[in-house]
């Protein structure tokens, strides 16, 4: 039951129609919220799903690959009868030019040579390399192999190495430089013996790599050696196929291949191709002993493209694929070539990240309006059916169409539908209510609303018991024993006047709901209390809110990462032991740096007390002296030049103090605040002295966890000191842990804002901060406050310093990269490692 006190109609109906709404719309929230869940996973590239996407690729791959032979390509292997009849792999090359020269001699449109012909000290003073080159000068459609090693970052060089010059191929871009990561990076190439290269073959590299699964799934067409673009050999052998010279293969990056205007080959923004396998046997294969044998038709050749390869596992790889376990590589490199030679080609799509987003919160409106307007049987008919419909529109578009789309976040979002398709019918979405059977009240008198309303009178409103003259006055009678729950069609009809005055007894008995209330209309006192299962409205006007809490801590904040500094008894100290105090450096978080002198030897130090002020508990107070004991102890046996050197630690009354070494310099903060400008070879100096610090510490087991620019100390002459070892780790620890404001965690690792075990690791992530902002003035991730700037380091990727300033080199946007990834295990593992990059950077930089 609903009582009623001092109101207007008007504000319990808002109430009532504020549920309503929310009521109604409750669905339509619920979807959206599924809907916004899918999208950040998909924006996020969840991994779990990503496998699942691939896994469905593959199924639909199996499922429309097609059969049958491949009549324009064919395999000589070179397998175990070969090998008895004429000796095991590797053949001398006399060998290999007369079953070179006897597949040339049934006129194919070219001939591949997959495996290696290096060069052979052996082979040339025997003569072999010298019949082989001499075959290979009359046939002009050969196409010979050579094996690639990868680079970590793209050379800075462009030259025009001899022989494979020839086989570059041109890009969209004017400059001929396309993003580094649109294609294979390489550092070195293993070309053929020079003898076999003298007339200038077709050259195609040799590269295939699954993926993290260990299925082979694409093939890298394009890679960049030395500033110049070349084919892989599957590419080349293509193109020579069609009768296209390398000069008129063209890459556009991140889209597609042009072979001159016969082929147009999708890639992905790797220069990927998207392999299409076929079910079975779909390669004509001979035997290099049917071939190198008598009577053997050698017009089967004609016009076609013919592999030679090696069937030995000594010398050849096998690659799992979606179609087939324990694929010979030849005949992975016949499928690549088929697929372009007879345009079988299948397109990935997933790169319309915008139309997948507006697909997935369309379909998310739509069943937010359809769903809850049918009952929960025809609900899940519509989404299993809906998924049916996804399943099918998907092999049509990869048998037909020939696109894989990527479409398992829309069977996520059905499948979620479809679990919260039960909770359309909850209370918590329908707002209503069970009636419970009215109980038994013999005491409890109905009550009578009397309405008044005459012409120029204001209305007021009477309560009367019931046993009172229930004939003579004409009211609207509530019985609240037999009152539906609803009463809003009882509001609905009155007009209460909120400025109306009160009358008589009532007017001394208005009081809030639930006070008994005595009735002043006769010698009987009765009671009307609302029942215990019904809810009693407070007008919102009896509400009050203060903006803040009266005793709410005041926090104040200096503007920087560095806490305001808090006046001591310690700032008027004369003596810190057996220190002299001479004048205060500065203050920070933890307490106040003072110069000082040991007068035993005349040594100034810098004297840096900690603040204890925050520990209340003696027992806490004891454990963490002790603590800091132990770890300045632990710091103090750390001799490196790139450390400052820790003397001694002590306390003086209530002040524990550290004291160390003094050094005249900046730290690396107040120079990026003053934006020097540094030159490269400075910063990998700088840097390389930081590697040096906390590679000798972690060796010692010390891990610094609160490296950033405050703490490293630049001298004069740009060498580079370590700060606040063994004061980091009390520092993260302990004052965290008893709400001591520690700045914002701009340098701070993932691991270290998930709780997890903190290693050398943690120090290289924060490195990688402080090198970017060395680079840039700026730090890597941005927060507009503490828990954005925390979600900016679990999840988004900083852009490339080169992206911001071009004259940066590219080896600090690989550096960066590296020591920022998000997984510990996919960082650099020690300091030494960018050491050793940086090392080779300084190195050519001043050779240039």
């Amino acid at each position: 039951m609903r009582t009623y006190t001092g109101c207007s109609s008007n504000g319990w109906r808002s109430v009532d129609k504020g549920k309503s709404t929310m009521n109604k719309y409750s669905s339509y929230i619920l979807y959206l919220l599924i809907s916004i869940f899918v999208a950040i996973m998909y924006i996020n590239h969840f991994g779990p799903m990503n496998s699942l996407q691939r896994s469905l690729d593959d199924s639909l791959c199996k499922l429309t690959a097609t059969e049958g032979k491949r009549p324009n390509i064919a395999l000589i292997m070179v397998d175990g009868s070969a090998m008895n009849e004429f000796g095991n792999w590797p053949w001398d090359n006399d060998l290999i030019a007369d079953l070179v020269a006897a597949t040339a001699s049934g006129n194919p449109k070219g001939i591949v040579l997959d495996f290696e012909l290096a060069e052979d000290a052996a082979q040339d003073s025997a003569g072999h390399t010298d019949i082989l080159a001499g075959q290979l000068s009359w046939i002009e459609n050969a196409i010979l192999s050579y094996d690639i090693a990868l680079a970590t970052y793209r050379s800075s060089r462009t030259t025009n190495p001899q022989y494979l010059f020839n086989n570059s191929i041109s890009t969209n871009n004017p400059l001929g430089v396309l993003d580094e990561e649109s294609s294979l990076l390489v550092r070195k190439v293993f070309l053929p013996a020079e003898k076999l290269l003298t007339h200038k073959p077709y050259l195609g590299f040799d590269y295939l790599s699954p993926d993290k699964d260990r299925t082979l799934r694409h093939q890298a067409l394009v890679m960049n050696y030395e500033g110049y673009y070349y084919p892989s050999l599957t590419l080349m052998a293509a193109s020579v196929y069609l009768g296209v010279p390398p000069d008129q293969i063209k890459i556009i990056e991140n889209d597609v291949i042009q072979v001159g205007n016969q082929r147009t080959i999708s890639i992905s923004d790797h220069s990927e191709y998207f392999i299409c396998f076929s079910k079975g046997k779909s390669f004509t294969r001979y035997s290099a002993a049917e071939v190198l044998g008598e009577g053997f038709d050698f017009s089967r050749f004609k016009d076609k493209l013919v592999l030679i390869g090696v069937d030995d596992p000594l010398f050849t790889e096998t690659f799992d694929t979606p179609v087939e376990d324990a694929m010979h590589s030849t005949w992975v490199k016949a499928t690549v070539i088929e697929n372009i030679v007879n345009e079988n080609i299948i397109t990935p799509k997933n790169d319309l990240p915008l139309f997948d987003l507006l697909i997935l919160f369309v379909l998310g409106g739509v069943f937010a309006f359809a769903l809850p307007r049918v009952s929960l049987m025809h609900r899940l008919i519509i989404l299993a059916g809906s998924l049916i419909v996804l399943a099918n529109v998907n092999y049509f578009l990869v048998s037909s169409l020939r696109v894989i789309p990527q479409t398992v976040y829309l069977a996520l979002e059905l499948m979620l539908f479809m679990a919260a398709s039960p909770i359309l019918d909850s209370r918590l979405i329908t707002g209503e209510t069970k009636s419970k059977p009215a109980r038994s009240r013999a005491k409890l008198p109905k009550i009578k609303i009397e309405k008044k309303f005459e012409e120029d009178e204001i209305p007021v409103r009477e309560i009367r018991s019931s046993s009172r003259d229930p004939e003579n006055i004409k009211t609207r009678q509530i019985d609240y024993e037999t009152q539906a729950p609803d009463t809003t069609e009882v509001l609905d009809h009155q007009t209460i006047d909120p400025d109306a005055q009160f009358s008589g007894a009532e007017k001394e008995t208005a009081t809030p709901p639930g006070v008994e209330t005595p009735t002043a209309l006769g010698s009987e006192s009765e009671t009307i209390r609302p029942p215990a299962d019904k809810e009693t409205f407070i007008p919102s006007d009896d509400l009050h809110v203060d903006d803040q809490p009266t005793g709410s801590p005041t926090v104040e904040s200096s503007g920087d990462d560095t806490p305001a500094a808090i006046p001591t008894a310690s700032d008027g100290i004369k003596n810190l032991g057996r220190y002299q105090v001479m004048g205060i450096l500065g203050k920070g978080a933890m307490g106040t740096v003072y110069k000082g002198i040991d007068p035993a030897i005349n040594r100034p130090v810098a004297l840096k007390t900690i603040r204890l002020d925050f520990v209340n508990d003696p027992a806490e107070m004891a454990e963490l002296k002790e603590r800091l004991f132990r770890e300045a102890q632990a710091a103090g046996k750390l001799s490196h030049p790139n450390i400052v050197t820790i003397y001694d630690v002590g306390s003086e009354g209530h002040l524990q103090y550290i004291a160390m070494e003094y050094l005249k310099g900046q730290t690396l903060e107040d120079m990026i605040r003053k934006k020097v400008k540094f030159n490269y070879r400075i910063i990998a100096q700088i840097i390389t002295q930081i590697c040096n610090a906390l590679d000798y510490a972690h060796d010692q087991g010390i891990v610094h966890r609160d490296i950033k620019p405050a703490n490293i100390m630049i001298l004069k002459d740009y060498r580079a000191k370590v700060m606040d070892y063994g004061i980091a780790r009390i520092d993260s620890s302990s004052m965290t842990k008893t709400g001591i404001a520690m700045g914002t965690p701009n340098y701070i690792s993932p691991e270290q804002l998930k709780g997890l075990t903190i290693d050398r690791r943690a120090d290289i992530f924060s490195l990688g901060v402080v090198i970017y902002e060395m680079l840039l003035g700026r730090r890597p991730f941005k927060g507009e406050n503490i828990t954005s700037l925390i979600y900016a380091i679990l999840n988004n990727e900083p852009e490339k310093p080169s992206n911001v300033n071009p004259q940066i080199p590219l080896l600090f946007d690989h550096v960066i990269s590296t020591a920022l990834k998000k997984n510990p295990a996919e960082r650099y593992q020690k300091a030494s490692e960018i050491t050793a990059a940086l090392h080779d950077f300084t190195e050519s930089f001043a050779s240039r």
